[in-house]
């Protein structure tokens, strides 16, 4: 039999799996346009130059107007198949890490039943599949403002501040890009646990494990559990001042960059030592305190 401290040491270990994948999902995903929108605006703030000539001031009529279709041309260019590539790119990452949590889960129930776990078939589940489907209209939305933001009265009036604040709301696409990577990351590695448990059948429950460092809200759910298909309660949080997830959630993430696990765990499996929930619990409130 294997003691429940050794079981909680190696489901700890996992966030710093997903944590990983999704570091380097997220740098490869989203490079590209931000390698794009750096060389537009250079190549852009270049074009200003030239436009405005030696006395540096800000083009009118026409040569402004030139200017501002330019920029503009720049920006749809470099934001260009972005959408579709990201998404191919998340939902890549997101099987990776329903393989990841298959494999983590059947692992960890194994060294609980003390026998393999059956075969599992890894999928990324609805709600990661969401997450990667909404990355194209958040990066077409950061376009969108980015393009709004050059017209020939804002630079009138902002001058080159207006060129650059058009390329920092563009830049934000890359921001969406890396959250909706990680939503997606670490909601499939929860999928992949939720079928390791369901395969594994009745009274198997979902165990949820913080990460080391979380938040007050996700501390406060170490060592609860639901049924595969339930729902987590919304609400919880070590903190009363910070209770600001009240939506009840079926696992990980909690919230954007949480990296959260839920392992496979039954009362009838013969686990030595304190009960894995109550250890869970007592080591995500002794974390939140140090």
């Amino acid at each position: 039999m294997v003691d429940s401290s050794n079981i909680a040491d190696r489901a700890e270990r996992h966030p710093d799996a997903i944590r990983a994948l999704e570091r380097r999902a997220a740098y490869s995903a989203s490079r590209p346009l931000a390698q794009a929108l750096t060389d537009a605006q250079a190549d852009a703030l270049r074009r200003w130059t030239l436009t405005a000539g030696p006395g540096h001031h800000t083009p009118v009529g026409d040569a402004l107007r030139q200017l501002v279709d330019y920029v503009r041309k720049l920006i749809r260019d470099a934001f260009a198949g972005r959408g579709k590539q990201a998404l191919r790119d998340a939902e890549r990452a997101a099987y990776n890490a329903a393989q990841l949590g298959t494999r983590q889960a059947a692992a960890i129930a194994a060294a609980m039943r003390g026998q393999p776990t059956p075969p599992v078939q890894a999928a990324i589940g609805d709600e990661a599949q969401q997450a990667c489907d909404n990355i194209p209209a958040a990066i077409e939305e950061e376009q969108q403002g980015a393009l709004a933001l050059l017209t020939a009265a804002g630079l009138t009036a902002l001058g080159m501040a207006g060129l650059n604040s058009a390329f920092q709301r563009a830049r934000r696409a890359v921001g969406r890009i890396t959250r909706g990577m990680a939503v997606a990351i670490t909601s499939a590695a929860a999928n992949g646990a939720r079928l390791v448990a369901r395969a594994l059948g009745s009274g198997v429950r979902l165990l949820w494990v913080a990460e080391p460092d979380a938040c007050p809200a996700c501390a406060a759910y170490a060592g609860h559990h639901i049924r595969p298909g339930g729902k987590f309660p919304g609400g919880l949080s070590l903190d009363p001042r910070r209770t600001v997830f009240t939506t009840a959630i079926p696992g990980p993430p909690r919230h954007v960059h949480c990296r959260c696990v839920t392992v496979p765990w039954s009362p009838d499996w013969p686990v030595t030592g304190t009960p894995l929930p109550t250890l869970l619990r007592q080591r995500a409130r002794t974390a939140r305190r140090s």
